[in-house]
């Protein structure tokens, strides 16, 4: 028998490769026989860097990526390294944050003179817009008075005024490849701030007020790029700053992929698909949204595809029955009445106990 472990990162307690060993350790206690392919994967959030660096290679630079592919000189920028949500700097509270360092990041990136910047988009805390990037790429904000906002959400909530004439002009000589492992729109029931909102620190009392500024915010934008991509898929990504990259289009060659399936095939996932008889993945929380692009969505489908079964390995899984719809196997690594931050700090071990449950099961031990 042969399996494919391709996992993403159980975000805050193990890199996608740290979870494919443990998920093979544990398949290999029971079956030490069995063949096992392991590929660490990601769907353009957190871990998308270190993942395509072990693909393209290439060298570190500010946390930045340069490499060649494709006689293009390339950079990788991962929002999670700037704006994430685990940083020191992304502690305060969430209408004082912004997408200010991504947009240095990327003024940093063209001033190196690269052909093609991609942008990892998942694991960000902001929900402004991509107000903050657009301001760092010389675009100005204004309030109802004539002064310049605060790049950050209060910035968004005062917005009245956007002059674009200071967007660097650099753009329009790359080539802007965003990796989105969501596809929300910015605005609506499925939009930024009701999707993802609450777990990035807004009040619940204080949506509706948010979401209100988001779509003056879309409307304002799209008046003065002459461009409208409020509803486009992916652009509720990262708080929005999907939203404001696709902007871009205005002056840059512009493209929004899904991230899991771009590196799902710099990986050569589909190449090893037809050699093996199971497939594993696996995130930190596994539930509905999981079926909204996440990368064990992608990856069941293509396993679906090539007629392999697939099993779904995560520190948490809810939903299960739905879930289950889309593989053969859907299991928890959190025993029950564990509680999750104890689970987060064993979740080598979790996960290899997991790991070994499954393989008894599939073997018929």
């Amino acid at each position: 028998m042969s399996i494919l472990v391709a996992p993403d990162s159980f975000k805050g307690s193990l890199t996608s490769r740290q979870a494919a060993a443990a998920i093979a350790a544990g398949i290999r206690s029971v079956m030490p026989d069995v063949n096992i392919i392991c590929m660490p994967l990601a769907d353009g959030g957190e871990g998308t860097l270190h993942v395509l660096q072990n693909v393209y290679g290439g060298d570190m630079h500010h946390e930045i990526l340069y490499f060649d592919h494709e006689a293009c000189r390339c950079a990788l920028i991962e929002s999670a390294r700037f704006i994430g949500l685990t940083l020191t700097s992304m502690q305060n509270n969430v209408f004082d944050r912004g997408s200010t360092a991504l947009g240095h990041a990327l003024f940093s990136a063209l001033d190196t003179g690269v052909d093609d910047i991609r942008i990892a988009l998942g694991g960000s805390a902001t929900v402004d817009g991509g107000l903050g990037l657009l301001m760092a790429l010389g675009c100005r904000v204004m309030d109802g008075y004539g002064a310049t906002v605060s790049a950050d959400l209060n910035g968004l909530m005062r917005a009245r005024r956007i002059d674009i004439g200071g967007l660097d002009q650099r753009l329009k000589d790359v080539r802007l490849t965003l990796l989105s492992d969501v596809q929300n729109p910015l605005c609506g029931d499925d939009g930024a701030v009701y999707v993802y909102g609450l777990q990035k620190g807004i009040e619940s009392h204080r949506l509706s007020d948010v979401e209100s500024a988001m779509q003056h915010w879309g409307d304002l934008c799209g008046q003065s790029f002459d461009l409208s991509v409020q509803q486009l898929p992916g652009s509720g990504a990262a708080g929005g700053i999907g939203f404001a990259l696709q902007l871009l289009g205005r002056v840059a060659d512009v493209a929004l992929v899904s991230g899991a399936e771009l590196v799902m095939q710099a990986s050569g996932f589909d190449q090893a698909l037809h050699s093996v008889d199971w497939v594993v993945t696996g995130e930190g929380r596994s539930d509905a949204q999981t079926l909204q692009s996440k990368l064990p969505y992608k990856v069941a489908q293509a396993a679906r595809r090539d007629d392999v079964s697939v099993a779904l390995i995560s520190g948490e899984v809810s939903d299960r029955q739905l879930l289950e719809t889309f593989f053969d196997h859907a299991v928890s690594a959190k025993p029950e009445g564990v509680p999750i931050i104890e689970a987060m700090q064993q979740a080598e071990y979790y996960l290899t106990q997991a790991a070994a449950g499954w393989a008894r099961y599939i073997s018929g031990e």
